[in-house]
């Protein structure tokens, strides 16, 4: 079974919504009359026959309004407003609880039910205080009163809102009513039911024995009562919605006991009663019901006599709990003294379950019945549906003769391929299960004729073959000679599920003009043809130019042609090319693992807590533009707090965007706000979406991109901090030294902590006030205050040596694992993990971005043409350069590359090796890249695990994580033993003078990497 990431999210698209908007329109001032007037309208957004599966196809839309009747009910100095009329919804539906005020200013305002939440009141265009209550699938434990409690300068005021969920009958329990020996059938929901008692076998509404009794509603909840000796009795309740029966749990010795035991559910707190029962022809005759082989306590039971017709007499004995206890689970025996014991379990849990069983979850069908169908276990009963296609279906439940399994089928697919969900839900947990439907179908076949190439192109299910053949001239009906020259067949690519585009092409000789020409799709279902007379003189395509004055014509007709070709094709590659986030949040998983269906935000709403006002950005440069848009440095005022100004970068489109690139920048920023922030990500900081274009505020970094910054750097590099102390003749040394402990086993701007390494496992451990680490005198605590100082001192010394060290090689490979590891527990792909996508900030730190629309994919060496777009192929994964799928472990590839550029200080990978036909055959027989210069054994060997041709075999970022954690606490210690070491030798010898190895002095030699860096361009 696969349960899909962030569930809330994905069946928002599903469910119907409604929206419900209590509205205060107007509060007049005292001035003009001595009442407040509030007016509280429903509305509701709906399909007209909802809940039928015809009306969740093509629902109709309608509008309806209603007043629910708002009073004014004074009580003391508080204005208390309540509606004439109750709220009604259905269960499942997204609704909106709307107050909007014409009030003095609000000092404080929050909403009570079962616990308080703060309201945040904004202005309309009105000047009116508006706050809303939302609820995403409302549930049935949400109904209740909701009240609205405002403070403001002249008045309190009060909105009580009464909220009735509609929901079919609960599932019915029994239970001894107080002070007397009968029973009563109690069952909760709205609109109130009307209760029936059946002495039937089977529940069926045709038992002529029955009983119809309508009660009053206490607390919500209906009752009946009886005093009972029938042989079956069952309790249903029924209302507009569905009807609900339960049986009463009797252990009878005249009926055949089945196999296995029978078995009664209970959770702790809920009723416990048991009935045991016996009839015999003489009345004389005791019955008795035990416990676990003891006898039950006297006030936890009673009985009962009744005399029949024929002398012969019943006799019932109840065992009873108000509230079962875990104690009371085991076996209930019913014995008389003359007839054969029978036993029953009793299971009381501490929570409810939902287990539904394992089964086939991939189907293919043609046009033959067929119906989903699950099979599953639950306890208390569950409240169930079916999602298609961001549509809601009925889910009926049927039980077995045991009445232990439950099932539940769904045939209303419509032969419609897809993702079908299962979706089930009782008051302690929430299950789905997902299936998927492809329907076989025939091909669809289109020809067209192309500058000196025919081609066919086939939509099916499954994925169709080709067959070419010639035909008569004047005779298309007798198309049989099959050619088999100047075919190209090409690959077929899936559409979406349940679709394969299959696509051939047949050259045109050019010796013909005129012919008949046929093509054939075939797959399992059937054979598909598509023919045509083809005229290449009169297309242009070829033809001989005669010598007359027609010549010109055809000239002139040629080059026409020509010119609507090329705007036809330039319009072509515009629509192409569009912009698109390169990250992307994953929906659920396709067919196959390495097929996924990415989340699309469109339908999504924005949240606007995230709105900026425009006017408090003042824009400076330009820091990058590209295709799309651009990437502008600005300084917002008060985006963090009021009265600070902070520099941010802001992404926006070009000039005239179309309505396409509005909504995938639109959509880009409503994923940005569900991934969250984290410190090795580019956080979206804010958004302008009002009155005017779309700017996206993100984090500014100072430092620019990583690979620039790392090409920077090349000669300022150092291996360890020991050669830069030697270089500086130790005058810093005292800073660190005497922090030493402190940092041995720890990265205070990577973020690591204490760190336990063994061979092969990983561990790490954070602590958010005490900080443990291993010390050269044993452990050491230092605080959280002293972690924030030490960091702060370490940064501004680093930045002003304005060097580069192995250790911020690792740092910044371990702060790109840890932002994918959380791009990943989120279900996000970024699709372009590479250092140009990395940025730099303050003390080293680096931030994953994606500034894709200000990039310039045309002019950049790096970005490809490959089929119909520009793509990164040396940093792609095999999968995705070869069959165009992208996942979490083709992330995991580009970033083995990634780490491949860091510890080469920027150098383009395969440095020499063209993009052409024998570097994609070189990927794929499995070619690494040699170990880069300043990498260790340990960290080629993480970029090799990386670069598995088998995606399954590659590690996971969390692994990842772990690996460099460990690296660089030991490379930290191995500096500071050295540093010690060289500081003792300085001492004893003062005139010591640092030199640079001879293989450093010709590696970090500029003509070297500049001469280098040419190869890689060439």
């Amino acid at each position: 079974m696969y349960v899909p990431p962030h569930l809330d999210e994905i069946l928002a698209q599903f469910m119907a919504t409604r929206v419900l908007v209590m509205t205060a329109v107007t509060f007049t001032s005292a001035t003009n009359q001595n009442t407040s007037e509030i007016m509280c309208v429903f509305i509701s957004q709906n399909g007209e026959g909802s809940g039928t599966p015809e009306a969740s196809v093509s629902p109709k839309i309608s509008n309806i309004l209603e007043d629910v009747g708002c009073y004014l009910n004074s009580q003391g100095t508080e204005n208390i407003y309540e509606p004439t009329k109750n709220v009604e919804v259905n269960v499942f539906e997204d609704i909106e609880l709307r107050v909007i005020m014409n009030i003095s200013e609000i000092i404080s305002c929050f909403w009570l039910f079962k616990e308080s939440k703060a309201c945040k009141p904004s202005l309309d265009s009105e000047n009116r205080y508006v706050t809303s209550l939302a609820f995403s699938q409302i549930k049935e434990t949400e109904a209740g009163k909701y009240t609205l409690s405002v403070i403001s300068k002249t008045g309190n005021y009060t909105v009580v809102v009464p909220v009735l969920i509609r929901t079919k009958p609960g599932k019915p329990y029994f239970r001894k009513r107080d002070k007397s020996d009968a029973i009563e059938c109690i069952s909760k929901s709205y609109p109130q039911p009307s209760m029936e008692w059946i002495f039937c076998k089977t529940p069926e509404k045709s038992c002529p024995d029955k009983m119809h009794e309508d009660t009053g509603e206490i607390g919500g909840i209906q009752k009946a009562q009886h005093e009972l000796f029938q042989t079956y009795i069952w309790c249903c309740a029924v209302n507009d919605l569905g009807r609900e029966c339960t049986s009463l749990f009797t252990i009878d010795l005249n009926e055949r006991q089945a196999a296995p035991l029978p078995e009664l559910l209970l959770k702790v707190g809920e009723p416990l009663l048991i009935r045991c029962r016996a009839v015999y022809r003489n009345y004389k005759f005791r019955i008795k019901l035990s416990f676990e082989n003891k006898e039950i306590e006297q006030d936890r039971q009673f009985e009962g006599l009744e005399y029949q017709t024929d002398q012969s007499a019943i006799r019932i004995q109840y065992a009873f709990a108000s509230a079962a206890r875990r104690s009371d689970s085991g076996h209930y025996t019913c014995s008389s003294t003359v007839h054969l014991n029978q036993t029953a379990l009793v299971t009381v849990l501490e929570k409810g379950f939902i287990n539904i069983t394992d089964s086939k979850e991939d189907f293919e069908i043609g046009e033959e019945e067929f119906c989903f169908e699950v099979n599953f276990t639950a306890y208390p009963p569950v409240k169930c549906m079916w999602l298609f296609s961001q549509k809601t279906f009925p889910c009926k439940q049927s039980y077995s003769m045991d009445g232990r399994s439950i099932s539940s089928k769904f045939c209303n697919h419509q032969h419609q391929s897809g993702i079908y969900v299962f979706y089930a839900e009782n008051d302690d947990t929430v299950v789905t299960k997902k299936f998927t439907l492809y329907v076989r179908r025939k091909p669809e076949v289109t020809m067209q004729l192309l500058f000196k190439q025919i081609s066919c192109v086939a939509d099916s299910y499954p994925a169709s073959s080709w067959v070419w053949r010639n035909c008569p001239r004047l005779n298309l009906s007798n198309c049989t000679e099959e050619i088999t020259e100047g075919i190209h067949n090409f690959l077929p690519e899936r559409r979406s599920l349940g679709s394969w585009i299959s696509s051939s092409t047949l050259d045109v000789k050019e010796t013909a003009t005129t012919f008949s020409i046929e093509c054939c799709a075939n797959n399992s279902v059937g054979s598909t043809c598509e023919k045509n007379f083809i005229n290449l003189s009169v297309a242009g395509a070829v033809s001989s130019p005669p010598d007359n004055a027609a010549f010109y014509v055809s000239v002139g007709f040629f080059l026409l042609l020509i010119a609507f070709l090329f705007v036809f094709i330039f319009q072509k590659y515009k629509k192409q090319f569009r912009y698109e986030s390169q990250l992307q949040m994953i929906q659920m998983i396709g067919p196959s693992d390495n097929e996924y269906i990415y989340i699309d935000f469109r339908e999504f709403e924005y949240d606007l807590k995230w709105e900026f006002p425009r006017e408090n950005l003042e824009f400076g440069q330009v820091l990058g533009s590209g295709a799309f848009g651009k990437v502008v440095n600005a300084t917002a005022y008060g985006i963090s707090n009021a009265g600070d100004s902070v520099q941010v970068a802001v992404k926006m489109l070009k000039e005239k965007p179309d309505a396409s690139e509005k909504d995938a920048l639109m959509s880009e920023l409503k994923m940005m706000t569900h991934v969250g922030s984290h410190e090795n990500i580019v956080n979206l900081l804010g958004a302008c979406t009002v009155s005017g274009p779309i700017y996206l505020i993100f984090e500014y970094c100072c430092y620019g991109d990583l690979l620039n910054y790392l090409r920077s750097k090349r000669e300022k590099f150092h291996w360890t901090l020991t050669d830069i102390f030697k270089q500086h003749n130790f005058s810093f040394y005292h800073n660190i030294h005497l922090d030493q402990n402190s940092r041995k086993g720890t990265h205070l701007k990577c973020g690591v902590t204490t760190t336990l390494c063994r061979e092969d496992e990983f561990v790490i451990t954070q602590s958010q006030k005490i900080n443990v680490t291993s010390g050269s005198n044993g452990i050491v605590l230092y605080s959280e205050e002293d972690k924030i100082k030490h960091a702060s001192r370490q940064m501004h010394e680093e930045e002003d040596f304005n060097v580069l060290t192995f250790e911020d090689l690792l740092c910044f490979s371990y702060q790109v694992a840890k932002g994918m590891e959380f791009l990943e527990s989120k279900s996000c792909i970024h699709r372009d993990l590479a250092a140009r996508n990395i940025l730099v900030t303050h003390g080293k730190v680096v931030k994953i971005c994606d500034f894709g629309l200000a990039r310039d994919v045309v002019n950049d060496s790096n970005y490809i043409v490959r089929g119909n777009a520009r793509l990164p192929v040396k940093w792609m994964a095999p999968e995705s350069l070869f069959e165009r799928t992208y996942t979490m472990k083709s992330d995991v590839w580009s970033y083995g590359i990634l780490l491949w550029e860091i510890f080469s200080l920027g150098v383009n990978p395969y440095p020499g090796i063209q993009v052409d036909t024998n570097f994609y055959k070189l990927i794929q027989s499995g070619f690494k890249m040699d170990q880069p210069y300043y990498a260790t054994k340990d960290v080629y060997r993480v970029m090799q695990s990386c670069w598995a041709l088998d995606s399954r075999k590659r590690p996971s970022f969390s692994w990842l994580v772990s690996s460099l954690a460990c690296q660089l606490a030991e490379a930290e210690g191995a500096v500071y033993q050295n540093m010690k070491k060289n500081v003792s030798t300085h001492n004893s010898s003062i005139k010591t003078k640092p030199r640079v190895r001879r293989d450093e002095e010709s590696l970090l030699s500029p003509t070297v990497l500049q001469h280098e860096d040419s190869q890689v361009e060439k």
